[in-house]
């Protein structure tokens, strides 16, 4: 999957989560999905950050 799937897939989780979290709807679902997408949008942060800092080298062909 490209990043922008991944970015969207994120978005989703972390603001289902706080909607749940605004429902009372189990707080550890809404705690569950939110830290799930919060860790794939840390996750996706990070490759981008490295990505940006590696050289020519390793970056592959995209």
């Amino acid at each position: 999957m490209d990043r922008l799937t991944w970015l969207v897939l994120a978005l989703v989780l972390v603001l289902g989560g706080i909607y749940l979290l605004v429902l009372r709807a189990g707080e550890w679902l809404a705690y569950l999905v939110a830290g799930v997408g919060g860790g794939i949008g840390l996750a996706l942060i990070g490759s981008i950050i490295h990505d940006s800092l590696a050289g020519q080298s390793h970056r592959s062909d995209r």
